[in-house]
């Protein structure tokens, strides 16, 4: 996992390599129950549970401290949320995308792509909400997206990793590659390897990323057990934690002790999408 924390818009990620004293993760699951004169309990849930985040740190350096009430009070006029790189989590793929499920028609397709001319994601008809990826040959490539940013996030001088799902990683063919975009979406670079897995550093000038796999084989394979990660740690019994778009709700700055060191408390909750 990373080692720090890195907070703000895509192209503009800020490192604070301070310990948060207080950091609390927990997912908002929307269960309700519901108790019956009879004693029975009915529980209902909504469909898509959400992200909240809650930070504080003590002795924070002024540096730090205004990157983030930058953020809070949006004093640079940024209209969107904000991308928190979690050194908690280990797989920044979607919980279900890296399960290689998704929703059913065309908006689980949006979690992948055919990264070559040849190729084809589809759903399992059989078995809706999951999907596969069909080599038509040994070129055939497979792109991983994500899906509120579009590619995802990085920050040139950190580690990204990625491995392939696991039916990839199974053939001796496979060949897993990263490509680095600029902030336009413009290709930078695509550093290869063969076999499941691939670790490098992000270059300068990189913006965004984007893992690709190459069965090598032709034939249809699931797209489960995929990791992409922010440190050198990509395994396949990572589940996805997903790249939620977070709001801030709530900020606080006090006075730390000793001056100038301050104190700050901020809370996200994850937004619908990355544009608004």
């Amino acid at each position: 996992m990373p080692s720090n924390l890195w907070i703000g818009p895509p192209g503009a990620l800020y490192e604070i390599d301070q310990a948060a004293t207080s950091f609390d993760r927990s997912v908002e699951l929307g269960v309700s129950e519901f108790k019956s004169l009879g004693g029975r309990i009915t529980v209902t849930r909504t469909p898509a549970p959400s992200r909240r985040m809650k930070l504080s740190w003590d002795r924070l350096p002024p540096v730090d401290a205004r990157v983030l009430d930058g953020l809070a009070r949006r004093v640079n006029g940024g209209p969107g949320p904000v991308l928190v790189i979690d050194p908690a989590a280990g797989n920044v793929l979607g919980a279900a995308q890296a399960a290689g499920r998704g929703d059913t028609g065309a908006a689980g397709l949006q979690q992948w792509f055919k990264a070559s001319t040849t190729g084809t994601v589809a759903e399992v008809a059989a078995v809706p909400g999951t999907f596969t990826f069909t080599a038509a040959d040994a070129t055939s490539r497979v792109a991983w997206r994500s899906v509120p940013w579009g590619n995802f996030p990085v920050a040139p001088g950190t580690r990204v990793s990625f491995r392939a799902p696991t039916a990839f990683a199974a053939l001796g063919t496979v060949g897993v590659n990263i490509d680095f975009k600029k902030a336009d979406g413009s290709y930078l670079s695509g550093p290869t390897a063969g076999g499941p897995y691939i670790a490098t550093t992000v270059p300068a000038g990189a913006v965004y990323a984007t893992p690709c796999a190459t069965p090598g084989t032709a034939g249809t394979y699931s797209l489960a057990g995929a990791c992409f990660a922010y440190d050198d740690g990509a395994a396949h019994t990572t589940p996805g934690d997903g790249l939620p778009p977070l709001a801030i709700t709530s900020y606080s700055d006090s006075p730390g002790r000793p001056l100038p060191y301050r104190s700050i408390s901020v809370d996200l909750v994850e937004v619908s999408g990355a544009a608004g």
